[in-house]
């Protein structure tokens, strides 16, 4: 997600956020909300990650330590591809 500033008049920023409190949702739900509203379906849908599915992927290769020591291996690699060059 990326974050977004507006400037908004003291007056309007206090009836929105009422106005959000009132219907059950934060400010930022409010105006996503409304923004959606306004552009219509044809807004840009959200991309998934890969790890949204809920999926457990397991490798039957590799390091069992990998997530440990990443960039080790990591950088080992690298040092092996610049030196066969």
């Amino acid at each position: 997600m990326v974050a977004t500033i507006i400037r908004l008049p003291e007056e309007e920023h206090e009836f929105y956020k009422e106005y959000a409190y009132k219907n059950g949702m934060s400010l930022n739900d409010f105006f996503r909300f409304s923004a959606r509203e306004i552009a219509g379906k044809k807004a840009i849908k959200s991309k998934h990650s890969f790890f949204d599915l809920g999926t457990k992927v397991v490798f039957k290769s590799g390091p069992k330590d990998g997530s440990i020591n990443h960039d080790k291996y990591l950088y080992e690699f690298e040092d092996k591809k610049m030196h066969s060059k």
